[in-house]
C-alpha cells in the first residue's frame, strides 16, 4: 500500500510537501530524507549510471521518480501492488506540475504554497484505490477490502473511497421510487438491507448485518465507507450536486443494526 507521499526539490533537496493517508505515521525526519534522497539522484546523475527508481528498507519500499529537478516518492509497505502505486504517482506527478509549473519557475521559497495540494492527492490516489481495489471485482473484494482498510485509514478517506465507488457502480434513475428498489437491489449484493421513506426528500437504510463493522466494539460509528457508497450512489443517480448521509445507528456503537438517513435537500 501506498504510506505517504514526499515531493522533493532536487538541486536545494528541500521539501516542497510530505502527505500521509495511513494512521500509522512513520517518525523519520522530512528534511534528512529530503536530502537522502535528493543526493541519490544526483550522485547516479553525476555517474551516468542511469536513476534509482527504488530502494528497499527493512520493512519499507521507496519509489522514485524525476521530472525537471522536482523528485516525487511514494513510500510503500511490502505489499506494493505496482500498478496501482504507479499510477497514482504518476498521475501526482503530473497533476503537480500541471499547476505549479509556473510557480516552480519565479518561486520565492514559500513551502506552504503547496499545502493545498494533499486534497488533489487524496482524491488521485483513493479515487484510484476505489477502481483497483474494489470496482474491479465488486462486490466479491468490497468486504475484506474495507474491514481491512478500516485498520490502516483515517473515517474521511474510508468515506471517500466509498463515495467513488456508489458514484461508479449507479445508473440515472427516473424516480424517487426506483432509486429505492435500485439502492436496495445493489446493497444487497454484499448486505441484508431494508429502504424506507421518511419522507419524499428523505430515505433510511437499515442494515441489520452490517458486514462492514461485524465483530468490531468502538465508540464511534464505523460504517464510513457505507456512509460515502450511498452518498455517492444517490447523486450519481439523481444527477444532484450534494447530499447529506448520516449513520445514526452502528452495530460496533452496540446498536441493534446500522441505520442511516439520506437527506436529499
Amino acid at each position: 500500500m501506498l504510506l505517504e507521499v514526499f515531493i522533493i526539490q532536487e538541486g536545494a533537496s528541500l521539501l516542497l510537501l510530505r502527505h500521509s493517508f495511513t494512521k500509522k505515521k512513520y517518525e523519520m525526519n522530512g528534511n534528512l530524507f529530503s536530502g537522502l534522497i535528493s543526493a541519490l539522484s544526483m550522485f547516479t546523475s553525476e555517474l551516468e549510471i542511469g536513476d534509482i527508481k527504488h530502494f528497499q528498507t527493512g520493512e519499507l519500499r521507496v519509489l522514485i521518480t524525476t521530472y525537471k529537478n522536482i523528485i516525487f516518492v511514494g513510500l510503500v509497505d511490502d505489499d506494493p501492488h505496482s500498478e496501482f502505486i504507479e499510477i497514482s504517482l504518476k498521475k501526482i506527478r503530473e497533476e503537480f506540475l500541471k499547476e505549479f509549473s509556473e510557480e516552480i519557475t519565479n518561486w520565492n521559497g514559500k513551502i506552504s504554497l503547496f499545502n493545498g495540494f494533499t486534497k488533489n492527492i487524496d482524491e488521485i490516489v483513493f479515487t484510484e484505490f476505489s477502481k483497483y481495489f474494489i470496482e474491479k471485482d465488486f462486490p466479491k473484494n468490497v468486504i475484506n477490502v474495507v474491514r481491512n482498510s478500516q485498520s490502516k485509514f483515517e473515517s474521511k478517506y474510508l468515506k471517500f473511497i466509498g463515495k467513488e465507488t456508489g458514484i461508479a457502480r449507479a445508473e440515472t434513475q427516473s424516480s424517487f421510487k426506483s432509486l429505492k428498489k435500485q439502492i436496495r437491489k445493489e446493497l444487497n449484493l454484499f448486505s441484508i438491507n431494508n429502504v424506507s421513506s421518511l419522507s419524499d426528500q428523505e430515505l433510511q437504510i437499515n442494515i441489520p448485518m452490517c458486514p462492514i463493522c461485524r465483530g468490531i466494539k468502538t465508540p464511534e460509528f464505523s460504517c464510513k465507507f457505507l456512509e460515502g457508497f450511498i452518498e455517492g450512489y444517490i447523486e450519481k443517480s439523481l444527477n444532484l450536486d450534494s447530499i447529506q448521509v448520516k449513520e445514526t445507528k452502528c452495530i460496533a456503537h452496540g446498536d441493534e443494526q446500522c441505520r442511516f438517513i439520506a437527506n436529499l435537500n
